[in-house]
């Protein structure tokens, strides 16, 4: 029985697709562990305030950050993988716009919290950490387009160990900040790591593996710049509004209900990421694949949704079940604030899968518009429904939106995906 198991996986990780989205399932499982351990000592070490407001001013420079690379990384999964030779300029395009774009935003969100806020104000900085803001949201932005690259040359493998080095050393920088006086030693220990591990990895991918990609590549591709700016573009508004109903939400949380409560967020809203991001990881494999080859996009999708349902679901079913015992490793605030929350955020899994497949064939026919749509729906709901909630039911507003954010475009497209998805088992059954 154990060689038989044993084989069925080794048939499983031969095949590209299976074998990188494994690769970012252990990424996802790798960056989620290390980062509850890390909230876990913050939470420990420092008061509900200082996690707070670590949290929101993280959380603004991812949103920062992602928000300046204009779509790029979705960009680099669905391109790359048929690039050829055009693959090295791709990528360092999409460097040279989001570096530039990163600077520009971060410096603004910068002058913002520093010249319009009021000293006492949770998200108020001094002049010193805003330009050590502007560098880490730099930093950020080239860290996730790597591994985008990584990912849409079919070279996943190496995320995991990427980020569990970054992990690790994140989390011994919070210890030695920890015992010093280090004002916002939370956001230093998040952010100081990135920067030495950019050089490592661009030196893997510009040495090793886009060389040895060009040359491998069959029928190169290589869109042409309407065909880029077109697919940015709906892709880019679809990311804004996406944002908005996940790293503005620490943000929103703490200006509607203090920093406390922001520090409550916190666990639910990591092990929603951390069930999201399973998902993507699912489907960002699957686009790489159906770009390489696109007549059977739908019978790979099927194929995804199986094992999204054998893997994510069951997990979110063990954390929502588990949230009291999760959250008190937190300690007895966060399970007494934040347990229904995170129970009700691990609901919205099951709906999301389907706006996720929606998403998936959205970007292989280039139709990034329907994702803009879809995406400045749902953030409509979740901001405006939290900003709506917050004062009646407090901190589970966030629960209550986010539901019905993913629930109702759920049902809406829920006939569509089925359709296409039946499409590619009929593709496969036929001679």
């Amino acid at each position: 029985m154990t060689t038989g198991r044993v084989a069925r996986l080794r048939r499983e990780v031969s095949v590209p697709m299976y074998r990188n989205a494994y690769a970012l399932m252990l990424n996802t499982i790798v960056n989620s562990g290390l980062g509850l351990l890390y909230w876990i000592v913050a939470a420990r070490t420092s008061t509900p305030d200082d996690v707070g407001r670590g949290n929101a001013l993280i959380s603004l420079m991812l949103l920062v950050s992602i928000l300046t690379q204009a779509d790029f990384g979705q960009a680099l999964i669905r391109f790359l993988p048929r690039a050829g030779g055009g693959t090295r300029r791709l990528v360092m395009v999409s460097y040279g716009v989001a570096v530039g774009l990163a600077v520009l935003g971060a410096t603004l969100a910068m002058a913002w919290c520093h010249l319009l806020l009021d000293a006492s104000d949770p998200l108020h900085v001094s002049l010193p950490f805003a330009c050590w803001f502007v560098v880490s949201t730099v930093a950020w932005s080239v860290f996730n387009l790597q591994d985008s690259a990584l990912t849409g040359l079919r070279a996943s493998m190496w995320i995991p160990l990427e980020n569990a080095v970054y992990g690790v050393v994140k989390l011994g920088l919070l210890v030695v900040v920890a015992r010093t006086s280090l004002s916002d030693g939370v956001f230093t220990s998040w952010t100081l790591p990135v920067l030495a591990l950019l050089v490592p990895v661009n030196l893997l991918l510009f040495r090793r593996l886009i060389p040895r990609h060009a040359a491998s590549t069959v029928d190169p591709y290589v869109p042409t710049r309407t065909v880029l700016t077109r697919y940015l573009a709906g892709g880019y508004v679809g990311h804004l509004a996406g944002q908005m109903s996940s790293t503005f939400l620490p943000v929103l949380v703490v200006q509607l209900l203090g920093s406390a409560q922001g520090g409550f967020f916190l666990p639910a809203q990591t092990a929603f990421a951390a069930m999201t991001l399973l998902s993507s990881a699912i489907v960002s494999s699957l686009v790489v694949e159906a770009a390489k080859d696109e007549e059977r996009a739908s019978h790979y999708a099927a194929a995804m949704l199986r094992r999204i349902a054998v893997t994510v679901w069951p997990a979110a079913v063990v954390v929502a079940v588990g949230a009291p015992w999760l959250l008190m490793l937190f300690g007895a605030e966060y399970r007494e604030n934040a347990t229904f929350l995170l129970q009700l955020l691990m609901l919205t899994v099951f709906p999301k899968v389907v706006t996720s497949l929606f998403n998936t064939r959205s970007r292989l026919q280039n139709r990034t518009g329907r994702i803009a749509v879809l995406q400045s729906l749902q953030a409509v709901v979740l901001v405006g429904g939290t900003a709506l909630l917050a004062g009646p039911v407090g901190l589970t507003a966030v629960g209550w939106s986010a539901l019905v954010a993913e629930g109702l475009p759920a049902l809406l497209l829920g006939p569509s995906v089925v359709r296409w998805l039946r499409s590619g088992r009929a593709t496969a059954e036929s001679p």
